[in-house]
């Protein structure tokens, strides 16, 4: 794991404990950290990528991003379709989709 996405994440972390989200926390699991609105996870850290959980609209823009892949969190090989993997060479991104991510997750809490 690089400092520089280290500290993106802590970044990102930071941010949305400011925001409006009373229900946030990280956790960890599957060697991932993970971020959550209560009992759901929207965004997870790995040494090497962060993945978001997006809506339709928001994922099409991500997968526009080099690197960009369809990611499963339960890890099966078939990826789920509302998961983005963005690689850390790709880390500028991953505060905007945090954000996104967070916010898609607080209106549906799909």
């Amino acid at each position: 794991m690089t400092d520089s996405a280290e500290a993106s994440l802590e970044l990102i972390i930071e941010r949305i404990e400011e925001g409006e989200y009373s229900n946030f926390s990280v956790s960890s699991r599957w060697g991932r950290r993970q971020l959550m609105l209560g009992r759901k996870m929207f965004a997870i850290f790995s040494e090497i990528d962060m993945s978001f959980k997006l809506g339709e609209g928001q994922l099409s823009q991500a997968y526009s991003i080099a690197g960009a892949e369809t990611w499963n969190p339960k890890g099966r090989e078939n990826p789920s379709r509302s998961w983005v993997l963005i690689p850390i060479p790709q880390q500028k991104y991953w505060m905007p989709l945090a954000l996104e991510a967070a916010k898609y997750m607080n209106e549906h809490g799909a």
